[in-house]
């Protein structure tokens, strides 16, 4: 398990070093994917790269903390429901239609 500084330290780093900070957060994001069950690295690499993707778009510290906090909700929403109706989870397909060709 990856261990984490410090909160003294990781504040201070934000304050002080924010681009040592990033890469220390690039670099506990990988080695966290890399410990993960090799059946759902995939699915977490798709997840880290949605999150940088939108985090990228925020201009405040507060902005990302929101976006990161609704992110994690939408995933625990989206659990609950494949917990508490697995029914509507395992029905939920898409329909192929054909495409009428020439």
């Amino acid at each position: 398990m990856v261990e984490l500084p410090d909160f003294d330290s990781l504040k201070w780093l934000a304050q002080h070093a924010p681009q040592q900070l990033a890469t220390l957060q690039k670099n506990l994001n990988k080695a966290l994917i890399s410990e993960a069950h090799a059946n759902n690295r995939a699915q977490l690499e798709t997840i880290h790269h949605h999150l940088e993707f939108k985090l990228s778009r925020c201009t405040t510290p507060y902005a990302r903390s929101y976006m990161a906090l609704r992110l994690m909700n939408d995933k625990f929403i989206t659990l609950n429901q494949v917990i508490n109706q697995p029914d509507l989870y395992t029905e939920n397909r898409a329909k192929v239609l054909c495409y009428p060709g020439k």
